[in-house]
């Protein structure tokens, strides 16, 4: 295995390609970084800024660049010694016209090799389609409009609404062409019944007929107009589809298909099945083979529904000698599973300990009681997340809330003297009550662990539904495997369940929770959880000694692509816990001098506001930057979307939001409040500067790999995506390090001290990991093999006369 040392986290797409990332290679290599870690590349969808909507597995996206250019750049990485880490998608793919597998699928249904590669339910309702919930109203409301269109195209015949574009069934084509070209392709497309290859030769032959004269492309684009114009013969296409258009909205409490958290258009794989597997991998691998890719990070294990056995698959796939690492959110406690065949996570839990290192665990009582008086309604944080995991079940997955109802019928697993919604209500109590994303069982009986989380789950589940008390009990011996039916059967469906309480956790808990309570938002952050507030430096050491046992070759990461703020900007909130009563006096103060400028006495609330002020300290540059409004206008129109308590996605409440950006635009025109504001900001920001500089310095001589998300060698005070993923000015960072290159040894005081003086241009930082990480290059052996011997530090102090 080629160890990596260091890892440089690369957002490739279509604003930082191949050819810019060749600009920079040997920066990296200067700077002390041992591994270049990419963000998905292979072939998504237009436009894709972040790669994790893949539509073809089996070549490079063709706007980041070509393969010939990936050669170039490993071959220069072969010269420096470092290698490249991959992060690659098992998990889903977009759900897309394009996308070559179920392009393949909408063509020829059942005939295609790939049916069943993806997580669809066709049997649903009789139906034999998938639904395809991009449609803006119900479908009869859209053939009404006219809005709906068939077209021919180089590729054949598509259905199209807008920007979305399906292919046509191979049925569709001899409906299409029933009364044109005398029938002959009609007859050539009806009794087809060949595969992928086969199809598009007869494909290919027709379209090149076609095309040949002009007449014939009129007839064709005649009839097509016709069905176009009838509303009952376009009913009569849709028949012969292999999927269903469907108001985006009715997935909230209907679909046949598993997607991606609840996002509609990045719809879900049967990895667990061989074939869909080997298909998958056969280029990943083939990179791997030829040199290109020396590790892989496997992004969103947790909805895989066997992660043991695919990890086991990969594993066996690229060899044992081969660096493997898992996005993985581990709970405060919880632990990897053992036999994963894995180096690591991909670094969140190592996140959370040491932002919790740097907050003030004794400030714990004062800030929750602080915060209770301020929005005392959401000052429970286990009833807040119970209550929101529930509303996200219920009211955005709510279809797939349904379908395991019905999985439970199928299967016979639901008691025959059972009220369905008693059992219904029951088990939405059980999954909102899940301590962690999800567990692993292979067989009954569980693990003890497996067994606790089960119990944990019961007994938060029977505390806040009592009224169901009996059914809880039943689901209870059901995921226990205890329920008297077939083991098989309720394995089964205890394993289904799981590949559905991780997404539950995600946008019950991040994507909701973390965006309402807001008592330190320094820790409303992936991997980390809020209701936990701080550690000591005792405890930092032991999970050190564990990570360095268990994991030595885990990632430590403090910054990623979904963070929900940088990583300089958590230290600044995190010198808060140690000054409580300043900073909530300060709050006190900032209410009473910003009342003068509310337009609107109501928004934002209370809750709010003391979150806004929280984002100010945290983002706030430490030069004047002429678009920290907007940008800041645009988080906070994420952040009121994403609690959904007065704004919400899918039904935006554009007013209250106006009244939020008024708000936060009037209170910086407030010199009163200024006055304050800023002198406060400005000493939370210097010493922010410090903790991040001892964050730093901790990542990177701690047990673990650690790593540097593109841009954070300066000052990250970043919002959550997309602001954190602006293109990053290289030429900035190449000019400071030549500076740090050419520092004389016999004047260097002098010269740190001029970098620590003008640390608002994150020289100090940069420096300080340029340092560092140049010194984990020098002494490999004692990083990678190296003790962790934790050191005590004891004060001196001396009366001075």
């Amino acid at each position: 295995m080629r160890k990596p040392d260091t890892t440089y986290r690369l957002q490739l797409s279509p604003d930082f390609k191949f050819e810019d990332l060749k600009k920079i290679v040997d920066y990296l290599d200067r700077l002390g970084v041992s591994t270049l870690y990419s963000a998905p590349f292979f072939r998504a969808r237009e436009g894709s800024t972040h790669g994790y909507d893949v539509m073809d597995p089996f070549s490079l996206n063709r706007e980041i660049g070509k393969l010939e250019e990936f050669r170039e750049i490993s071959e220069r990485l072969k010269e420096l010694q470092m290698t490249w880490l991959q992060d690659i998608v098992p998990n889903h793919m977009a759900y897309d016209g394009e996308n070559v597998w179920l392009n393949e699928i909408f063509e020829l249904g059942p005939l295609s090799s790939r049916y069943n590669f993806f997580d669809i339910n066709w049997d649903y309702k009789g139906l034999n389609k998938v639904m395809a919930p991009f449609l803006g109203g119900e479908l009869e409301e859209i053939l009404s409009n006219k809005e709906l269109n068939i077209q021919l195209g180089e590729e054949g015949f598509s259905l199209a609404y807008y920007d979305n574009i399906y292919p046509l069934s191979r049925e569709s084509y001899a409906y299409i062409l029933s009364n044109v070209l005398n029938g002959k392709w009609k007859d050539h497309f009806q009794n087809f019944s060949g595969n992928a290859e086969e199809w598009k030769d007869l494909k290919t032959s027709f379209l090149r007929k076609v095309y040949e004269k002009d007449d014939q492309i009129q007839l064709v684009n005649d009839n097509v107009k016709a069905i176009n114009e009838s509303e009952s013969r376009m009913k009569e296409v849709l028949d012969l589809q292999y999927f269903l258009p469907t108001y985006w909205k009715r997935t909230e409490k209907e679909i046949n298909y598993r997607r991606f958290f609840t996002i509609n258009d990045l719809i879900c794989l049967r990895m667990e099945d061989p074939q869909v597997f080997d298909s998958y991998h056969t280029y990943i691998k083939d990179l791997c083979d030829a040199g290109l890719i020396q590790g892989l990070r496997i992004d969103h294990i947790d909805g895989l529904f066997d992660p043991l056995n695919y990890l086991k698959s990969l594993r066996k796939l690229v060899g044992e000698d081969f660096y493997i690492v898992v996005e993985k959110i581990l709970e405060a406690g919880e632990e990897l599973p053992e036999d994963w065949p894995v180096e690591g996570t991909s670094g969140y839990e190592f996140l959370a300990q040491i932002n919790h290192l740097f907050t003030k665990s004794s400030s714990e009582k004062y800030f929750s009681e602080s915060y209770a008086e301020i929005a005392p309604d959401i000052a429970d944080y286990h009833s807040l997340v119970y209550d929101k995991k529930l509303f996200i079940l219920k009211e955005r997955m709510g279809g797939e809330l349904e379908n395991l109802m019905t999985l439970l019928k199928e299967i016979n697993l639901l008691p025959e003297d059972q009220k369905e919604d008693s059992w219904k209500e029951a088990l939405s109590a059980v999954l909102a009550a899940f301590p962690v994303y999800r567990i692993y069982p292979h067989n009954f009986p569980l693990t003890p662990l497996q067994k606790g989380v089960i119990d944990e789950a019961i007994e938060k589940a029977t505390e806040k539904a009592p009224e169901f008390e009996q059914q809880i009990q039943e689901v209870k011996k059901l995921f226990l495997g205890e329920a008297g039916k077939n083991k098989e059967n309720m394995l089964f469906f205890l394993q289904r369940c799981q590949q559905f309480s991780g997404p539950l956790a995600a946008k019950g808990v991040e994507d909701t929770s973390f965006y309402i309570y807001n008592r330190l938002a320094s820790h409303n952050e992936v991997g980390d959880s809020p209701e936990n507030f701080g550690i000591t430096v005792e405890e930092f050491h032991q999970k050190m000694l564990q990570r360095l046992e268990n994991y030595p070759l885990a990632i430590s990461a403090t910054a990623t692509h979904d963070t929900k703020r940088g990583e300089d900007a958590r230290m600044r909130l995190d010198v808060l816990s140690e000054i409580p009563e300043e900073w909530f006096s300060k709050v006190q103060e900032w209410k009473i001098l910003n009342l003068e400028v509310r337009k609107n006495k109501e928004v934002p609330s209370a809750n709010e506001e003391y979150f806004i002020y929280q984002v100010l300290l945290g983002g706030m540059t430490f030069e004047k930057e002429e678009d920290f409004l907007s940008r800041s206008s645009d988080y906070l129109q994420k952040v009121l979307r994403e609690a959904k308590v007065h704004s919400n996605w899918a039904q935006p409440n554009e007013q209250y939001e106006q009244d939020v950006f008024d708000f936060i635009r009037d209170i910086l025109a407030n010199e009163n409040f200024r006055k304050s504001f800023d002198e406060f900001q400005k000493k939370i920001a210097g010493l922010g500067a410090v903790k991040s500089l001892s964050q730093t310095l901790i990542k990177i001589t701690s047990p673990g790999i650690p790593d540097v998300y593109q841009g954070t060698e300066l000052w990250d005070l970043s919002y959550v995506d997309p602001d954190n993923r602006r293109k990053v000015n290289y030429d900035l960072r190449k000019k400071y390090l030549s500076e740090f290159e050419k520092f004389n040894h016999n004047h260097l005081k002098e010269q740190l001290n001029t970098i620590k003086k003008d640390y608002g241009s994150g020289k100090v930082k940069m420096y300080t990991l340029n340092r560092t990480l140049s010194d984990r290059k020098r002494n490999f052996d004692l990083y990678q093999k190296g003790d962790y011997i934790p050191l005590k530090i004891t004060v001196i102090l001396q009366k001075v006369l």
